[in-house]
């Protein structure tokens, strides 16, 4: 047993030896200054993409994440993370000078191997509406893409403040928000969904839970039975869905478990603001049918 446990280690040192090395030899002579704008940056996750492409910065991606999809340009970006990590020695090959990264959804382990090597890194953190705005701008002055980025910016202010004037005294609507199945899984008030579903007069049934994404309990859903069971799916996952699991629930006998965009709703990007516009039509929808 401790014969493999230090191969390991030496394993694990050849191998951070091996990643210094390659950081040296291919970023040598391109030392990290803040003061400059970046102009190859690497997004390391697809709603950073998006927001990188929004800030008008897009031009000067040279790496993305899996999932990478949006726009039609990311997908041919060269991808160097994904569920299980970052591909460094492929990340590093691309020379960034910038790497942006989800702060709450990427390891804090591999967020201090990229300092250790010298890698410019900027967490990126949303989780509110007014986060994203700011997160494009932020993008933009570090690209130097501000004006494109300032006016991005204030549309996607304007929409969420026009959304929350039109919908702010209309009556409330208790939402269960379904965000994985395999097992249930839903949210809290503080996550970003939440905070989108407010906007439209949705009250998270589950707001003062105090994890983020936790798997509730049947017992507790059934006895606080929203109005409407929200989800987000693609048209290809709703062809195939079972609302049984809901069975019991007056949203199911009324047919109200409706879905979102997922796209739009599950990442916390520019096309936010798309989401809530569709929860806010399809609360509409609820409150007409009471």
């Amino acid at each position: 047993m401790t014969s493999h446990r230090a191969a390991g280690r030496h394993r694990y040192v050849l191998s951070s030896v091996r990643l210094l090395f390659v950081a040296a030899a291919l970023l040598s002579g391109a030392a990290i200054n803040a003061a400059e704008p970046a102009k190859r940056i690497a997004a390391l996750a697809p709603s950073i993409t998006e927001l990188v492409y929004a800030a008008g910065a897009g031009k000067s991606l040279v790496a993305v994440s899996a999932f990478s999809d949006y726009p039609e340009a990311a997908r041919q970006l060269p991808q160097v993370a994904d569920f299980a990590g970052i591909n460094l020695e492929a990340l590093i090959r691309l020379k960034p000078d910038l790497v942006l990264v989800w702060e709450s959804g990427t390891r804090q382990a591999d967020i201090a191997r990229l300092r250790s090597l010298q890698i410019r890194t900027e967490l990126i953190r949303i989780d509110t509406f007014d986060d994203i705005p700011a997160a494009i701008r932020r993008i933009g002055e570090l690209a130097a893409t501000t004006e494109t980025a300032n006016a991005t910016a204030g549309k996607f202010f304007s929409r969420a403040k026009e959304l929350t004037t039109r919908n702010q005294n209309k009556p409330s609507v208790t939402v269960f928000f379904e965000i994985g199945r395999s097992p249930l899984l839903t949210i809290n008030g503080n996550h970003f969904i939440s905070r989108a579903l407010s906007i439209c007069g949705g009250v998270n049934v589950f707001a003062s839970a105090t994890p983020q994404v936790f798997q509730p309990e049947r017992e507790t859903l059934l006895q606080l039975d929203p109005q409407v069971i929200l989800l987000g799916a693609t048209p290809q996952s709703n062809r195939f869905r079972d609302d049984g699991i809901y069975q019991g629930l007056a949203a199911y006998r009324r047919g109200q478990i409706l879905s979102v965009n997922a796209d739009h709703i599950l990442r916390p990007g520019p096309r936010l603001i798309d989401a809530a516009t569709e929860v806010c039509d399809l609360l509409d929808g609820v409150r007409a049918a009471q």
